[in-house]
């Protein structure tokens, strides 16, 4: 039998000048993050670049020990057979697109605030099928999707030709490379990580490591950072449904049933609320209750509408849109009790994140009518929206009817309608991600401006919409309810857009109350959109006590400032990549907190990470420099604090 031949140096050697790209590659992109996170040269700056380099000499030295174990796999050389030599190019391939990965990674923190592997979880969050749904929610205009996957087809047909090239080019000045050099690469750049973590944990700024480690793409820490203020141990309160829902079917119909407005617009900020840029809402919020601080609870969608809409802690979102027999909003199911029908005009697809079921029941059995225009743009679907409701003001009876509006012109990327003229300019003709916002003022301002411009464009909607129920009498006699879902970051805190951060930019909304027969106020207190639905019932007469946790706003404006619980409002990170963040708000401060673990079921431990004014709190906490003052004199009555977190346990 013929022995088969000596592997070639060639088919010994790795390819080196592909590693090298790669090394080059990490440590160009998580340079340029220690740069965002350190600002200057010092200790922290050091530790953390030797960390990068150690990071870096780790996969390369993983990476080119699987590849010396697949050139030398069996009795035969791996590289011997076509089949055998696709596998390393497959192989290189996936590499060449995790520099690219790195790369795109780059631009999307920029971004966002968040790295790609969360924007990929956020893309699969309603699963595979739900993809479209969720590409709709995030207001990606179908050339960014077509370009996205034109550039996946262009970089996979470009990994495989540069896994070739490169491979001739390492062959040229071939590297003789043992499974024990590499394997003795492993663990001198493993044991490197773990010294440096080991220097860190001492030397280190526990924050600043932190953000390193969250904003660096490919960081981790085998010793991690204890960045906290404050630490506790709890557990999770599950909420127990059954005692509210059998209380509101001991409801009876009212007599007198005003008809219930709730109208929702997508990303409004409280600040854009002005006679400048929406002088028709702002008219409206001149007529009716109006506060300082009108808090989201959840600076996402989903999070807002359940906590708007249930009444619930959105830390409860999710169990909810896993369960089979979700039986919708608690507090819908009171006023369907009372009398009342629900009816849902909606430019975005509520079955995104399955809101259709969490909010209003898995058979839709709290829903009486649902409209939702078939228009391919945001704009025109909103028009339709609008012209829908106006139409049922006119013709149709007072009394007796919730009507949720949701339009959603104002989400990224901010449109119009074809006809309407953009008052503000220069505005950004497009909502590129490949722009450095953070950095360019320009660019940010054109932004800022084409995102006014959508609000304007929906201010003239919502006048159409106004002008509908007086025309029709009913707007004295209705309860009128307009809010934003959340609020919009334009980079004030290193994100844009929302989901990113527990800024007031992404937390403060446009709110105006219209109550029958309430005057006009304004107060500086701190709301929660979870007590929109208890004001609608103590409107109504009824104690919303048993039904919901939220407190009804005629209350909140009795109580004296002395009252932490009545005065407070938690607003919960729609994206968390490690762990469960929520903001306590009261009075002039900011509290933001951690469960240890990314599932509230498997939360044994509450973490403060920080105490800021309103308006400064970030993407990853930044302590003032009297922070563990500030923790002391914020934790100085604690059970007032956890009165405001009652799904927790010490």
């Amino acid at each position: 039998m013929r022995e088969p031949a000596p592997p070639s140096a060639r088919h010994r050697s790795p390819n080196t000048v592909l590693w090298a790209t790669f090394a080059f590659t990490s440590l160009a992109v998580g340079s340029f993050f220690l740069v965002q996170v350190h600002r200057r040269f010092g200790l922290d700056a050091a530790l953390g670049l030797a960390s990068l380099t150690a990071r870096t000499a780790a996969y390369v030295s993983v990476g080119t020990l699987a590849e010396a174990a697949l050139l030398r796999a069996g009795g035969g050389y791996l590289t011997e057979t076509r089949g055998r030599r696709a596998v390393i190019h497959a192989s290189a391939a996936a590499l060449v697109i995790g520099c690219v990965a790195l790369v795109v990674d780059l631009f999307v923190f920029l971004f966002a605030g968040y790295h790609l592997t969360t924007a990929l979880a956020i893309l699969f969050s309603d699963g595979p099928l739900g993809v479209a749904r969720v590409v709709e929610a995030a207001g990606l205009p179908l050339s960014t999707v077509v370009g996205v996957a034109v550039g996946l087809a262009v970089a996979l047909a470009g990994a495989v030709v540069i896994s070739k090239v490169t491979r001739r080019l390492s062959s040229r000045r071939p590297i003789e490379l043992t499974r024990r050099a590499a394997l003795t690469g492993v663990a001198a750049s493993l044991a490197a990580v773990v010294a440096l973590d080991l220097v860190g944990a001492r030397a280190r700024d526990q924050f600043a490591w932190e953000r390193e480690l969250q904003r660096v793409p490919l960081a981790f820490a085998v010793v991690p950072p204890s960045a906290e203020l404050a630490s506790f141990a709890v557990s999770v309160r599950p909420p127990d449904p059954r005692p509210a829902r059998a209380r509101a079917a001991e409801l009876s119909p009212l007599d007198a049933r005003p008809d219930v407005f709730i109208v929702i617009v997508e990303s409004l900020r409280r600040d854009i609320v002005t006679p400048e840029i929406m002088p028709r809402l702002a008219e409206l919020s001149r007529e009716g209750w109006t506060f300082s601080h009108a808090q989201t609870t959840g600076n996402v969608t989903h999070y807002s509408w359940y906590g708007l809409l249930c009444g619930e802690y959105p830390l409860f979102f999710d169990a909810a849109k896993r369960s089979p027999s979700e039986q919708g909003s608690v507090a819908l199911a009171a006023l369907r009790r009372l009398g009342y029908r629900t009816r849902l005009f909606a430019t975005p697809d509520t079955a995104y994140q399955r809101l259709d079921s969490v909010v209003f029941g898995a058979r839709g059995e709290l829903l009486d009518e649902k409209f939702h225009p078939a228009e391919a743009l945001a704009a025109e679907r909103d028009r339709a929206v609008v012209q829908r409701v106006a139409r049922a003001m006119e013709t149709e009876p007072a009394g007796g009817k919730l009507h949720v509006v949701a339009l959603d012109s104002t989400h990224f990327d901010y449109v119009w309608g074809a006809d309407f003229r953009p008052p503000f300019a220069p505005y950004a003709a497009d909502t590129s991600i490949g722009r450095d916002y953070a950095r360019d003022a320009t660019a940010r301002a054109a932004l800022f401006n084409r995102y006014k411009s959508s609000a304007a464009w929906m201010d003239q909607l919502l006048g159409q919409l106004f002008d509908a129920l007086r025309r029709s009498g009913k707007l004295e006699r209705s309860i009128v309810i307009v809010t934003g879902d959340h609020g919009e970051a334009f980079w004030e805190h290193g994100s844009g857009s929302h989901g990113s951060d527990l800024g007031r930019e992404q937390l403060d909304v446009g709110f105006v109350l219209r109550l029958p027969g309430q005057a006009p106020r304004h107060d500086d207190a701190v709301i929660s959109l979870m007590d929109v639905m208890p004001t609608v019932l103590a409107h109504l007469g009824v104690d919303p006590g048993p039904l919901l946790p939220g407190v009804p706003l005629q209350r909140r404006l009795r109580e004296g400032d002395g009252a932490l619980s009545p005065r407070a409002a938690l607003t919960f990170q729609g994206w968390n990549r490690r762990a469960f963040r929520f903001a306590l708000t009261h009075g002039q401060e900011r509290l933001v907190f951690e469960l240890d673990a990314p599932h509230p079921a498997d939360a044994r431990r509450l973490v403060l990470k920080d105490v800021t004014d309103l308006d400064s709190t970030s993407l990853v906490p930044s302590p003032r420099r009297d922070g563990p003052a500030s923790a002391q004199r914020a934790l100085a009555d604690l059970p007032r604090l956890l009165d405001a977190m009652p799904f927790l346990r010490l």
